[in-house]
């Protein structure tokens, strides 16, 4: 009698722990589908609730705890199989250790399928112990084999699922065998067998296909969530989830990225003139441009009513230009190709940044927003924007050395006297033109490859310009650009 209570007191214990596990996992999920907000979602939260790996770690969790819970518990309560309790304690044990390493220690690569089908294996030949040790095919814990299969099923998709039941099978038959009263099953015993087994499948198949619809609801209200509507782009919320990323990175890898901010010209004349129909379609054709005129690594977002933000990752400044010219030419054939009449529409176009106009997200967007209302105030249908090399290029000019002296010219040539010089006529001088290229500055003796400095962007914004129309009225925007912002040349400054 002490020996049972002594056993029963552990199992309580045991069950307790469990118990205080499982709620604390379930508070966990609640926390996940819950918290956030929606105006400025935390990204790495918003990200990693939204992620399925992470909803099927949780499940996973919960199902392992619950069973381990339920059959010590059972068992000790009972006193049932008394002579096989250390055995059936130390499967519990291990079960315990198998929920602490498949999702604790190696929680962060749990997305692996060798670690899927390592945990998987791993229940079921547990499941075989146990019903090795509790009566084999005749064992109360037979049903154990159907809960690993639809767990499998509603946690890691059909393909899991199937795999499970598989395992299953096999794992019962393997105990089926093993069985030393094998040879007294009579047709009844087949029978009851054959319906277990049955079932299992039955029910995975149930499983499997519950869990198939549920992923696409969950798949189509995740693109409803991150997508807008009208335009098909990105919408605002995602935004603040991909430009604090994008930030992240920038600070591992030391690449910057540039933003641009659209905000379309005169939408509420086109309103009131044409309607909000027309109006929602001058939209969605800006979409639709913006989208063509960038990369497959861009992202494209509706910010706002009539403002678009662009995300351009490991872009400079130059490059920048050329998608935001792409875009603000595309823009002005929008009112044209919708119903073939003749309607002006244009964008003014904000190009910043990072880290040059921000260290941080709100802060980059503060710039960008800046920058699009400076286009908008130096008349519209332009780009602007204030290009300068990088912080740390600019920390380094003040050990910055003179370049080396240029060489002297050669001397020129003696030429030979012609038959006009004889004749007393002087010959017409050929003219020769100087081309003069401008590099980079020269820093500590080397040359700083990675950042162009104010003259070396100005030709080179000079140059991708002229693949565009000349026509194009973006003078002030190139101006802007053009001009270094470190006091060589006056420049408009936006009003804060």
């Amino acid at each position: 009698m002490p020996l049972e209570l002594t056993i029963i007191a552990v199992t309580a214990l045991l069950a307790g722990l469990l118990l205080v596990a499982v709620m604390l996992t379930g508070r966990e999920t609640l926390t996940a589908r819950t918290a956030g907000d929606d105006r400025a979602p935390s990204p790495g939260l918003q990200s990693r609730a939204a992620e399925p790996a992470h909803g099927a770690d949780v499940t996973l969790r919960v199902v392992w705890w619950l069973t381990i819970t339920i059959v010590l518990l059972g068992v000790g309560i009972s006193g049932s199989f008394a002579a096989d309790h250390a055995p059936i304690f130390l499967l519990g044990a291990a079960a315990v250790l198998a929920v602490v390493m498949f999702h604790e220690l190696l929680r962060s690569t749990h997305h692996s399928r060798l670690l899927r089908l390592a945990e998987l294996a791993a229940a079921v030949v547990l499941i075989g112990g146990l019903l090795a040790l509790t009566g084999f095919a005749s064992s109360p814990f037979a049903m154990l084999f159907a809960l690993v299969s639809v767990a499998a099923a509603l946690a890691y998709g059909p393909r899991a699922g199937l795999t499970a039941a598989g395992l299953a099978t096999a794992a019962f038959a393997t105990v089926l065998l093993m069985d030393p009263g094998l040879s007294s099953y009579g047709a009844e015993d087949a029978l009851r067998l054959s319906i277990g087994l049955g079932a299992t499948w039955m029910l995975a198949f149930v499983a499997i296909a519950y869990a198939g619809h549920q992923r696409r609801t969950v798949a189509q209200a995740l693109t409803l969530s991150r997508t807008d509507p009208l335009t098909s782009l990105f919408n605002r919320s995602q935004l603040f989830v991909t430009l604090e990323q994008e930030v992240s990175r920038t600070r591992r890898s030391d690449r910057g990225f540039c933003v641009l901010m659209i905000d379309l010209d005169g939408l509420k004349a086109i309103n009131d003139g044409a309607g909000h129909l027309r109006g929602d379609d001058v939209l969605r054709a800006l979409g639709s441009v913006i989208s063509d005129s960038i990369r497959t690594v861009d992202s494209a977002y509706r910010y706002g009513g009539d403002e678009f933000v662009v995300l351009l990752p490991e872009t400079d400044i130059v490059g920048a230009f050329v998608v935001a010219e792409k875009i603000r030419a595309g823009a002005e054939e929008v009112g044209m190709s919708i119903d073939g009449t003749q309607s002006q529409t244009s964008v003014s176009i904000g190009l910043v940044s990072h880290p040059e106009d921000g260290l941080g997200a709100e802060e980059l967007m503060v710039a960008a927003d800046r920058a699009m209302y400076q286009a908008k105030k130096l008349g519209k249908n332009q780009i602007s924007g204030n290009p300068r090399p990088r912080p740390a290029l600019l920390a380094r000019r003040s050990v910055v050395q003179e370049p080396p002296p240029a060489p002297k010219p050669p001397e020129p040539m003696v030429e030979k006297p012609t038959l006009a010089a004889r004749d007393g006529v002087t010959a017409p001088r050929e003219d020769r033109a100087v081309a003069v290229e401008l590099g980079p500055t020269v820093v500590a003796g080397e040359l700083d490859d990675g950042e162009a400095d104010p003259r070396d962007v100005r030709r080179q914004m000079a140059t991708a310009s002229r693949s565009f129309d000349p026509d194009h009225q973006i003078r002030r925007a190139m101006d802007a650009f053009l001009s270094p912002g470190a006091g060589e040349v006056d420049r408009p400054t936006p009003d804060h």
